[in-house]
């Protein structure tokens, strides 16, 4: 447990990559949303046969899907900052202050041996 990392290199990884896959999410999203539009119009316009209108659905679906991932896809600071107020807890914070006291605390008492030693 003590040589697990503090944080995920996997984190690393996806929060590097974000802003990447938002990007073409977005761009993805607006053309299948305008391709969406389209296929919707030629369907309500031309025929009505089940094929048609089963596939415009799909390709409006696809629309929602990947408009909404590129909508709410966090960015990578805002991925570094969830995963901060997640960890970074009073408790954390506490824990860290005792073992930065017991730390000064035995470095003193090195010191002090040390200087007694140096005098004797």
């Amino acid at each position: 447990m003590m040589n697990e990392p503090i944080v995920s290199p996997w984190l690393i990884y996806w929060a590097g990559r974000i802003d990447m896959i938002q990007g073409i999410c977005c761009i993805l999203g607006i053309l299948v949303t305008v391709y969406a539009m389209i296929a919707t119009l030629a369907v309500m316009a031309d025929n009505k046969d089940k094929e048609s209108v089963k596939a415009a659905k799909i390709i409006v679906c696809t629309a929602l899907a990947l408009d909404i991932l590129g909508a709410f896809l966090p960015t990578e600071k805002e991925i570094y900052a969830m995963y901060a107020a997640e960890h970074i807890t009073p408790a954390n914070i506490k824990a860290t202050g005792e073992l930065a006291d017991k730390a000064v605390d035995k470095l003193i008492e090195k010191i002090l041996k040390a200087s007694k030693a140096v005098k004797e």
